[in-house]
């Protein structure tokens, strides 16, 4: 069988799935080239996780001339978190498969655009949102789809990204990145896929109204961490979705303590995760709907639905493993990929009109149905970010 052609745009991060290929042993693809402006970093790629010799993958530091390659059918695109969305809508309508890389675009004009592109092709659309893909969180998404908590309500969704004045400095340092660099730039709300993603994978829902309120951090943290200009250290949404329950997500935020944390809440019983050990689950139900040879409550460790020998020897405790996997089956016809383009352009949605929901004293907005393009076609020109000029 022919192997899948695989290319990576920046390895900081894009070396993690190429050492997932290796590990986890997907033989049906390899990488065949590498981009990256650092050197260093793609000599270590090279060197731990690809093969040698002629199967050695093509090095670029240029991304242009990578793109324009033709050396890979599927792209991975690693690069700066509000860069994805251009290069995906241009290889996707190269008829080149796109996994991008934390939130899909950082302007509602280029949630429009990726949209249409991935309407124009066959190739694959997929976020790479690993976060989903937990022990705990496939069991409640099993949970909920068995039925027996009943009708969703409520749920939460916590990603709380504390930094040290070390790491912040590690990311941030004057001398290490400009002054565009887009962590010194990102609002709260706008990393919110790692916080909303598990609940939509989860229930199946999807967000139509969003408002969102930011709580300012600590004097001594704006004073002493280095090379952030945003002064809030919590962005909290509340959004609706298409079946009427209510979400509270808290996305990227700075305080303590650090951790991810999932609830559902249903008419008949709830899951939520454990904090402090995201692995156990906590299943609870009202005491007179408990399923026949259930527990009214019960904490415990799920297992894989399968695959538990790759998934566990994969970063972010197994979801680097399942986002790879759904990807390659999807892009071989096996399965849909997930998030897919609308989904993922509704959770940048969220975090996008949340940030102007904050800046406008919590005005609530209507998140748009991206498969509409009645609906999408009114955000076509709406390029308002809060990245500096130049970069978007």
């Amino acid at each position: 069988m022919k192997k899948l052609r695989i290319g990576v745009l920046g390895v900081r991060r894009g070396n993690t799935y190429v050492k997932t290929l290796k590990i986890g042993k997907f033989t049906e693809a390899r990488v065949t080239a590498i981009c990256d402006f650092d050197t260093k970093r793609t000599a270590h790629t090279l060197e731990n996780y690809c093969q040698k010799g002629h199967l050695a993958p093509k090095v670029f530091t240029d991304a242009e001339e990578f793109l324009e390659s033709g050396l890979f059918d599927a792209v991975l695109l690693c690069n700066y978190f509000h860069e994805h969305a251009d290069y995906a809508a241009r290889c996707l309508r190269k008829g080149i498969h796109v996994l991008s890389e934390t939130m899909a675009a950082a302007t509602m004009a280029q949630c429009v655009e990726l949209c249409r592109a991935a309407e124009s092709t066959k190739a694959v659309y997929m976020l790479a949102e690993n976060y989903p893909y937990t022990r705990a969180n496939f069991e409640m998404k099993r949970l909920y789809e068995g039925g027996t908590l009943g009708k969703l309500i409520f749920a939460e969704g916590e990603y709380v990204h504390m930094m040290g004045p070390k790491e912040t400095e590690s990311y941030l340092s004057p001398n290490a990145v400009g002054p565009d660099h887009w962590r010194r730039w990102m609002p709260c709300t706008y990393y919110s896929s790692h916080a909303l993603g598990p609940l939509l994978f989860i229930t199946g829902e999807m967000p139509k109204r969003v408002v969102a309120m930011a709580a300012r951090d600590s004097d001594e943290h704006l004073a002493g961490f280095t090379g952030r200009n945003r002064p809030e250290a919590a962005g909290v949404m509340l959004i609706t979705t298409d079946r009427n329950a209510v979400m509270r997500v808290n996305g990227s935020s700075y305080m303590a303590p650090r951790g991810n944390w999932y609830r559902i809440a249903c008419s008949k019983g709830g899951a939520e995760t454990v904090r402090g050990d995201g692995e156990k689950l906590r299943l609870s139900y009202n005491s007179w709907e408990v399923p026949e040879g259930g527990e009214e409550n019960r904490i415990y460790q799920p297992d894989w639905p399968c695959d538990a020998g790759m998934a566990d020897v994969c970063g972010h405790k197994g979801g680097d493993y399942w986002t790879i996997k759904r990807f390659l089956d999807a892009c071989l016809g096996r399965t849909d990929p997930w998030p897919d383009v609308y989904t993922a352009c509704a959770m940048s949605a969220v975090g996008i009109l949340g940030w102007r929901s904050v800046c406008n004293r919590n005005l609530a907005y209507d998140i748009p149905d991206f498969r509409d393009e009645g609906a999408r076609a009114y955000w076509q020109d709406d390029r308002l970010s809060p990245f500096r000029p130049g970069n978007i």
